[in-house]
């Protein structure tokens, strides 16, 4: 799109500000209109798919996400390289633990790259205190790892891995100011090994270019994700196997996401 048209052309400093001026005359408009009639249309579209789907309120919110989360996408590709690697539906056949690295606030926007939809989402408590995104959470059943115990936590995932449901974890809590994975939390390790459930690791790059923390407008960006292979606990014995499988995770996603830097 026109991404691929100004890719050749970016180390230009005058073709690089047209194209962030590009960016954020168009694409934040668009969000912002598409976001309200996001706001309209849900009530009616979650109406229309219980009455003929039946699915749970929390399902159909997370699906309605989802979409929104399509359509957000389809507007961001006019200016934004996306590629998806080793997206394979058959590494979601059993729920699970999803684990992905945090560069920007637009990681979780990118999510919807993913083949499935029921994903709850568990995030600190900065979010839960934003009314807008309090709402659509609280529907959707998203975890609040840092105010609900680890009791809680631990039920609502059982709920949602009998329900073949999948819950997502940003493990590092806080985004990356430098492209290097930070500390790695044992939250989404304990979970998976206490409920023999797969940890699914996702790789994303490139949204640090789009919108690193503390910059105010959206630049060009090439983003890439990147399933890996689940990795089932039972392979780690010993004493606090959580702890080895966070470590050999985190050590899985460091190489990989060193390799999709060097190919933007």
């Amino acid at each position: 799109m026109i991404y691929n048209f100004f890719e050749n052309r970016l180390n230009s400093k005058l073709f690089k500000d047209v194209f962030i001026f590009l960016i954020n005359l168009f694409i934040i408009p668009c969000i912002a209109l598409w976001t309200l009639a996001g706001i309209f249309l849900f009530p009616l579209g979650l109406i229309v798919m219980q009455f003929f789907q039946g699915y749970s309120v929390a399902l159909l919110t997370r699906r309605c996400i989802w979409i929104y989360g399509r359509v957000w996408k389809i507007i961001f590709s006019l200016f934004v390289d996306f590629q998806k690697i080793d997206v394979n539906p058959d590494k979601f056949k059993h729920p699970g633990v999803i684990v992905v690295n945090h560069r920007s606030f637009f990681d979780t926007y990118c999510m919807n790259m993913l083949p499935i939809y029921d994903v709850c989402f568990a995030v600190r408590a900065w979010p839960f205190k934003i009314f807008f995104y309090r709402f659509f959470m609280g529907m959707a059943g998203y975890i609040n790892i840092e105010s609900d115990p680890w009791e809680k936590i631990n039920s609502i995932s059982q709920t949602n891995f009998n329900d073949k449901s999948f819950i997502l974890f940003f493990p590092e809590g806080h985004r990356s100011q430098n492209r290097e994975l930070t500390t790695f939390y044992s939250g989404a390790f304990k979970l998976s090994c206490e409920n023999n459930v797969p940890i699914i690791p996702i790789c994303l790059t490139g949204t640090e270019d789009l919108l690193p923390p503390k910059r105010p407008y959206l630049s060009p960006a090439k983003i890439q994700i990147q399933v890996l292979d689940p990795i089932w606990p039972d392979q780690f014995k010993g004493d606090m196997p959580h702890i080895k499988l966070k470590k050999h995770v985190k050590n899985l996603m460091d190489k990989e996401i060193k390799l999709m830097d060097k190919k933007i």
